[in-house]
This record gives C-alpha cells, sequence and structure tokens, in this order.
C-alpha cells in the first residue's frame, strides 16, 4: 500500500494485500484519532474518538460518543455524512476512563464496548478488561437504554492492569467488503 495513512483512516486487509477504506481527512477528521470503529450489518461506520473533537454536521462529540458515517463513497474519495448514533453522558459514560476503545453491534441490535479505564455504570461497575453490553431503547442525541455484563475479564483471568482490553470485534461477514476508489 502506497498511500500515507493517518490516525483517522481505516485500512481493509483482503488476505494478500491491504487498502486504503475509510479516508478520514476526506470528511473533516484530518488531525483526529479514531479509538475505535465497527462496520455494523445495518450499514455505515461506527467510529468514537479518542478525544472530544469536533464532527461536521454533528458539532462537538466526546470520547465516550459513537458517531455513525453513512457513506456515498468510500476508499481514496471517501464522502458521505456524520449522525450521533449514541450518546455516552445520556447513559452514565461521564468521566474520564470512561472513553470508548471498541465497539461491536450484536446481532440482536445491543451494543458492545471497551472502556480505556474502569467504567460506572448505572447497575455495573466494571474494570478495563471488562466488555459491556447495553441494550438500547433509543439511539441518537438521546440515548437510552441499560447496561449489563457481555464479558467479565476475570472470568477469563484477566484480572492484573495490564490486561486491559483495548479492541475486540465480532465478524459476521458473509464476503469481503468492497470499496470504491
Amino acid at each position: 500500500m502506497a498511500a500515507s495513512l493517518s490516525d483517522e483512516d481505516i485500512v481493509f486487509f483482503d488476505g494478500t494485500g491491504f487498502s486504503l477504506y475509510f479516508d478520514g481527512s476526506n470528511v473533516g477528521l484530518a488531525g483526529l484519532n479514531l479509538n475505535a470503529f465497527t462496520l455494523p450489518d445495518t450499514g455505515g461506520i461506527l467510529l468514537s474518538f479518542s478525544a472530544a473533537a469536533s464532527i461536521p454536521g454533528i458539532g462537538t462529540v466526546d470520547d465516550s460518543d459513537i458517531v455513525l458515517f453513512t457513506a456515498t463513497s468510500l476508499g481514496n474519495v471517501t464522502a458521505g455524512s456524520f449522525s450521533l448514533y449514541f450518546d455516552g453522558s445520556d447513559v452514565g459514560l461521564t468521566r474520564k476512563q470512561e472513553g470508548i476503545d471498541g465497539i461491536a453491534v450484536l446481532a440482536n441490535g445491543n451494543i458492545w464496548i471497551s472502556t480505556i479505564g474502569n467504567p460506572s455504570v448505572p447497575g455495573v461497575r466494571a474494570r478495563d478488561e471488562d466488555l459491556l453490553e447495553f441494550t438500547p431503547t433509543a439511539l441518537g442525541s438521546a440515548t437510552a437504554g441499560s447496561w449489563n455484563w457481555y464479558l467479565d475479564g476475570s472470568d477469563v483471568s484477566l484480572s492484573s492492569s495490564s490486561e486491559a482490553v483495548y479492541a475486540g470485534s465480532i465478524s459476521r461477514l458473509a464476503a469481503p467488503l468492497t470499496s470504491a476508489d
């Protein structure tokens, strides 16, 4: 892959080579640090950033928020629009250590997240080696729902501060992704 990459980009590996899947600088994200992303079955790209960021069409989002990018084009000529998918502060993610560093959408529509530190949300006090599951009743600027454990890291011998979960993925892809250049 000959292209220069930045922290706001997503690269795709097809089994033999790499290609630019999402060029964040094309859509106003230059200089931002993409901390987590997932490609949900419903389409689009869900993104979370390592710090508060100004996102075109939305305004400022926090590191505990998730943004949906709806593409009209991907690859070297990425284009599309953003919308707020998940407002973490609405559902208890309000402290610095509760920034999102891993996202997946489950088949039932629930969302699992990993955080950079030890989160404490309504009903669950977790550690950074745990994964939380959020069951939404509403998403977007008025996010609502409930929390539960998805994975208690201590159940699988993750118990020291050096064993934090920083990312993860749940893959249900039946066919390779394609992108327009």
